[in-house]
């Protein structure tokens, strides 16, 4: 089952695909994965196929003998269900299918039946759907006789169908009759139409968020050929603005004329909800630009103060968030948050902003009354992940006197100094021998960098050691130098060296079974040894409740909802057997504890965290270190 899992998720995608996406979906570790993609090298070879891996690309399905492959196909190997038996996560995906494809009632063993599993682990697995469906307000309601449905108002169940069943990548097949919609739903035209009445009314759209309506739609659609309504009351208690409603009255014109379907007032103002939450509109009045900047500006003061920052100063990030909010307040108002594809990808390069935005949600619920989900926290995040590239740049651009220190020659000083030149465009860059050491520290010079060691410290003047050659990978680590030296907390030219945030009393190579528990454990540790403040464990399991930290490929940076850590450091455990939680595996737990005004030393923590999450030779070397000096010595490699 996991070789036809595998196989048709290839075969859908038509492009390489990478082995963190293949473990992500599957919920299986990489070896598991891998002695998969050895076997199907055999069943390749019997049914006309083969699967390549590209390096830095991921893996590709190739077909040989297209007749043979196909006659794989046509036995139905790939038109089954492809629900993996063996995953409790898989069982629970076609449960989910299953049900909310299902207008009727339908019994265990019937199910049972259909997936090749015993009545008890149906028991079991339906536990968990119930959790999942009730995050959306839904519940499986059973009858005797007749066995179960689910069961809620239309918006809701509409949500969780957008959320389960419309998912890219996954495998399960749809019901013939879902398919057979799909096909006549022109998605092209419908584009079209929305962005042709959106641009009239002077109102523009995210490709995401132009998306998200074109889901609504095709669901609204699917659902009322079902015969399946939005009834008064379930939408909101307020009508929707005037603006809002006559642009849905005119898609409501176009569906009518395009698929004889004739949409219920409910449903247009339904419909007309879903485009105020995801539209930006130009004409705002003043009045609620006004009202908007003084909320915005409050949040991003409170904020500064907290995290010692600048966000208040940067006119483009205010005026980025005031075009934000107005639709964002109207989707927290009427419960219409939207999804996020990015939300992970996000995380995992943006740790550091995610803590911010966190922040800016609770104090959003603390004004308004209104809880922010994940997703949407994630589109906020990408915002202040703009104001510190910003950030980053202009600090940059406050070096205008740049000494080089070269040993090896005019030619290789000229060729270091043109490229310099093109990282600092303003400013004026120098070169000097060894020699000249004495006479460049006593100039006005903003930023020494050197290819040899100095003999003496040269004070108030930032030095950085470079290597004889500048390449990319060598520029990037110049800019991360100085971003971390100029945003330090307490000014200071010398670069803290980043192995000192790992101490031998706070690494681990074993711990508790359970995620939260071990969690527990090295928080308490952190408080014990005085490098956290007394409410450093209830702040980070807060952080993991709200969204777990657990990456990819079993890498967990875990960290408090606050900055506040009264020494900067990283509780490090190392397991050989990988735990699980919310159905994630995590083996390398990196537990954050950073204090106030240290958001780039936290995103270049996150840059680590991502090249294990990225480079199995990497994970594989650190797991299998039995000691804090072996753990050292693979981290200076990675730095």
């Amino acid at each position: 089952m996991r070789e036809y899992t595998i196989v048709n998720i290839l075969y859908t995608r038509k492009v390489p695909v990478k082995m963190n996406e293949l473990t992500a979906e599957l919920g299986l570790s990489e070896r598991t994965v891998r002695d998969v993609l050895r076997s199907l090298d055999k069943t390749g070879e019997r049914h006309g196929f083969g699967i390549r891996m590209i390096r830095g690309q991921g893996y590709l399905l190739e077909t040989r003998d297209n007749q043979a492959f196909h006659a794989y196909l046509d036995k139905g190997q790939l038109h089954t269900s492809q629900v993996d038996l063996d995953n409790k996560q898989s069982r629970q995906q076609y449960l989910l299918f299953y049900l909310l494809q299902s207008d009727s009632h339908q019994s265990m063993d019937h199910m049972a039946e259909e997936m090749g599993v015993s009545r008890s682990t149906i028991i079991s697995d339906l536990k968990e759907v119930e959790q999942r469906l009730a995050a959306f307000c839904l519940k499986l309601a059973r009858r005797a006789h007749y066995g179960m449905r689910i069961e809620g108002d239309e918006k809701d169940f509409r949500k969780a169908f957008s959320y389960f069943i419309l998912q890219p990548g996954h495998t399960l097949q749809h019901t013939e009759d879902f398919r057979a919609y799909e096909r006549e739903f022109d998605i092209a035209r419908l584009k079209a139409y929305l962005l042709y009445i959106l641009k009239e009314r002077e109102l523009k759209i995210s490709d995401v968020f132009l998306d998200n309506i074109v889901t609504h739609l095709f669901i609204l659609l699917y659902r009322v050929s079902k015969h399946n309504f939005i009834v008064a009351g379930q939408a909101a208690q307020s009508y929707p603005e005037p603006l809002y409603r006559e642009l849905a009255g005119s898609i409501a014109g176009w569906i009518e004329t395009h698929y004889q379907i004739t949409l219920p007032a409910d449903e247009v103002d339904y419909l007309a909800l879903h485009i105020s939450g995801k539209t930006i509109m130009e004409r705002m009045s003043e009045e609620t630009k006004s009202h908007l900047r003084e909320g915005i500006s409050g949040i991003l003061e409170r904020l500064d103060r907290e995290f010692l920052t600048g966000f208040n100063q940067d006119k483009d990030l205010r005026e980025a968030l005031l075009l934000h909010m107005f639709p964002l307040l109207n989707r927290l108002y009427y419960n219409l948050q939207l999804g996020n594809p990015l939300v992970e990808d996000v995380y995992s390069q943006y740790a550091n902003v995610f803590v911010i935005s966190f922040r800016f949600a609770e104090i959003i619920e603390e004004q308004y009354g209104f809880r922010m989900s994940r997703d949407e926290a994630g589109y906020v995040a990408l915002h202040f992940a703009a104001h510190l590239e910003r950030m980053q740049q202009r600090n940059l651009e406050k070096f205008k006197r740049i000494a080089v220190i070269c040993s090896t020659g005019a030619g290789s000083a000229q060729l270091i100094r043109l490229k310099l030149e093109s990282v600092f465009p303003k400013a004026s860059v120098i070169t000097a021998s060894i020699t000249e050491v004495d006479e460049i520290s006593s100039k006005p010079v903003d930023l020494i960098l050197s290819t040899v060691p100095l003999a003496t410290e040269i004070k108030e003047k930032p030095v950085i050691h470079i290597k004889q050659l500048l390449d990319d990978q060598e520029i990037q680590r110049i800019k991360e130098i100085l971003s971390l030296q100029i945003n330090r907390t307490k000014p200071s030219y010398k670069l803290m060296d980043f192995k000192e945030l790992f101490r031998r009393e706070l690494f681990h190579l074993d711990g508790p079974d359970d995620y939260t528990e071990l969690l527990k454990l090295r928080c308490r540790e952190m408080v014990e040894h005085h490098h956290a403040a007394d409410d450093f464990p209830e702040q980070v399991l807060f952080r993991e409740q709200k969204f777990t930290t657990i990456y990819k490929n079993g890498v967990a940076g875990p960290h408090p909802m606050r900055m506040s850590a009264i020494r900067d450091c990283i509780s490090v455990t190392v397991l050989k057997k990988p735990l699980v939680y919310e159905g994630k595996p995590v083996q390398l737990i990196f537990l954050i504890n950073l204090g106030p005004g240290q958001l780039f030393l936290h995103k270049e923590i996150s840059k680590l965290l991502l090249v294990l999450m990225e480079k199995e030779d990497s994970r594989s070397r650190l797991l299998s270190v039995n000691s804090y000096e072996q753990f050292i010595h693979e981290i200076e490699n990675l730095l």
